[in-house]
């Protein structure tokens, strides 16, 4: 499964279009053509094999139908009184045997031609047999009698013993060679009863209809299901009576039926009450359901032809869908090669708005490219003129060390420190190219700042520096605490009658370097605290306003860093400074390892 999944999501959109287009409509095809043609298959399947099997129960009514009058006439010896009383006579006792056997014979044979034969078509012949003489008391046929069988194995027949065992009961035969009044013997089934004492059960002999099995045919001539439809009958032994092939005739069902059994053949059976034969009906399958299967091959056909013109008709969408992508696709790999000078013509629909917005962003790539270009170009200019310019704080921090030393010869001490301090501030401002500098760096920067200014103030205030020595080697941003100092002195102290006090702190908390500027100032109104965060004062030295003070900590740390002013009117300010302690050395472009 992993495999197929890895598989589509390889494939081109071309063909997953196709691929799913396909399996959208084949998938309901095949559903909907599999579900009716099974539910039509099934519905027509049950239906068949219903009037298959109820053609075989009628096949055997019909046998039932046929041997029910036999069965009334087998009873006829014991209800005509004459007949019953010469059942029970004996010959031997009379004075002219021979004369009253013939008389006997002939009456006999008249009550079988008339009351019994008439009755029934099926009936092939009639025998009345008498145990007391062991002899035929009557028959239908005249035309020949096996006398040494009828003197040697007639009596000794199973079926015949069988049927005497019965008293009275009638008693199906199956099927057998009839050798008594046949020559050559024909296949017979028989139907005999013993004829008996109503009250003693004595037997006085018994009746036995014989029926061709030819004859048996009849019953289901009128019934077809297919050409090649087989029927058989079979006795209460599982012998067959009928098949259509007649060397077949007389042997073991199982015999013929067994070696056929296979997949392509339905086998219905069904039994006789009245006889226990039973009947087997062989229908080969593809000709009961041959107009069925027809129909299922026509609809897989037409799920098959439909199922072609689907997938043309999704390979025409598709390729109609995707030639814009592909084109898109084309001109967007000669862009990842480089070439940016792509035109990509507009056409309709999303995707060719989609190639106008990327020909307006490849108009505006090449835009920004000119521009960047011209950019650079004069960036270089500028590191020209800033390399050319590294000459002018250089001679300008000789000449006031000149100046410094001129001072120190006539003893102008005050002009010296101011001199030394400024000479300072121009070297830390000039030569520390990094953004970083160390907390020491800039505390020493800020001393020498305020020292300046206090010479311009005449010492109207004074700088207290509290900074725990752990924090000196510390890296924070260069003129983060000079734009604080300033703010305080030129803002804070400015209409104050008394000195000036300016208090810095410098700790590190929880991992974070914390830094404070407190002064005694005059404070500043809410207003005014919102001017002084967007002030930018370019004629001052480091023009950095202090809301630029905190954009520069988050750009460099993130959020969570910054500055943050409290400062209430005659109630002095205090500014804080939050920023994460950074101790290793800055890489050469002077950002932080």
């Amino acid at each position: 499964m992993r495999h197929v999944r890895q598989l589509f999501l390889h494939m081109g959109l071309r063909q997953k279009l196709i691929l799913t287009f396909a399996c959208f409509i084949l998938l309901p095809l095949l559903l909907v053509g599999g579900a009716l043609s099974w539910l039509y298959v099934e519905s027509n399947r049950s239906m068949l094999l219903d009037a298959a099997k109820e053609n075989n129960r009628q096949i055997v009514r019909n046998i039932d139908t046929s041997m029910s009058p036999l069965l009334r006439l087998s009873m006829f010896p014991v209800q005509n009184p004459a007949l019953f009383r010469l059942m029970k006579k004996d010959y031997d006792a009379v004075p002219y045997p021979l004369l009253e056997r013939q008389e006997d014979f002939d009456e006999v044979n008249t009550i079988i031609r008339d009351s019994i034969m008439l009755y029934s078509d099926l009936i092939d012949s009639t025998v009345i047999y008498q145990l007391t003489n062991h002899l035929v008391l009557g028959r239908s046929s005249l035309d020949y009698l096996n006398r040494a069988y009828l003197e040697t194995e007639f009596p000794q027949e199973p079926f015949v013993q069988s049927i005497i065992a019965k008293k009275g009961i009638y008693v199906p035969v199956g099927i057998h060679d009839e050798k008594l009044l046949s020559n050559p013997p024909i296949p017979v089934v028989s139907l005999g009863r013993a004829i008996v004492d109503p009250f003693t059960k004595e037997p006085y002999g018994f009746i036995l209809f014989n029926i061709n099995v030819a004859n048996l045919k009849a019953l289901w001539s009128d019934i077809h299901i297919t050409d090649n439809t087989r029927f058989y009958l079979a006795d209460e032994h599982g012998n067959l009576i009928y098949s259509q092939d007649a060397a077949e005739i007389g042997r073991p069902a199982n015999d013929i039926l067994g070696p056929q059994k296979d997949a392509g053949h339905y086998y219905i059976s069904s039994a006789s009450q009245l006889t226990g034969w039973s009947t087997v009906t062989v229908i080969p399958k593809r000709e009961l359901f041959g107009f069925v299967y027809t129909i299922v091959e026509t609809v897989a056909i037409s799920l098959v032809v439909l199922l072609a013109l689907s997938v043309a008709a999704s390979v025409f969408i598709t390729t109609g869908i995707t030639r814009p992508l592909l084109n898109l696709e084309r001109k967007m790999k000669l862009v990842t090669e480089g070439n940016l000078d792509v035109t990509i013509e507009a056409g309709p629909g999303e995707v060719g708005r989609i190639g106008t917005a990327i020909d307006r962003m490849l108009k505006e790539i090449r835009r920004l490219i000119r521009t960047i270009y011209h950019e650079e170009q004069e960036k270089r200019q500028m590191e020209i003129l800033a390399l050319q310019s590294q000459i002018r704080p250089h001679f300008m921090y000789n000449t006031l060390n000149a100046i410094k030393w001129m001072a120190k010869i006539q003893g102008a001490s005050g002009i010296e420190e101011a001199l030394t301090a400024f000479s300072s501030v121009i070297r830390f401002t000039a030569t520390t190219k990094s953004d970083f500098v160390t907390v020491k760096e800039e505390i020493d920067f800020i001393r020498d700042y305020a020292k300046i200014l206090s010479f311009r103030y005449l010492n109207r205030f004074e700088i207290e520096f509290d900074v725990d020595p752990n924090v000196l080697e510390h890296r924070i941003l260069k003129f983060m605490l000079q734009p604080l100092v300033e703010n305080a002195i030129f803002h804070g102290f400015d209409e104050i009658s008394y000195k000036g006090k300016v208090a810095i702190r410098i700790t590190e908390e929880a991992g974070d370097i914390v830094m404070t500027v407190t002064d005694n100032g005059r404070g500043m109104t809410p207003e005014e605290r919102i001017a002084a965060d967007r002030s930018e004062a370019p004629e001052k030295l480091n023009s950095i306003g202090l809301g630029n003070i905190h954009k520069r900590i988050e750009l460099h740390f993130g959020q969570g860093y910054g500055l943050s002013l409290h400062s209430e009117l005659n109630h002095g300010t205090t500014a804080k400074i939050i920023v994460p302690v950074i101790d290793k050395p800055e890489q050469e472009d002077g950002d932080p390892l």
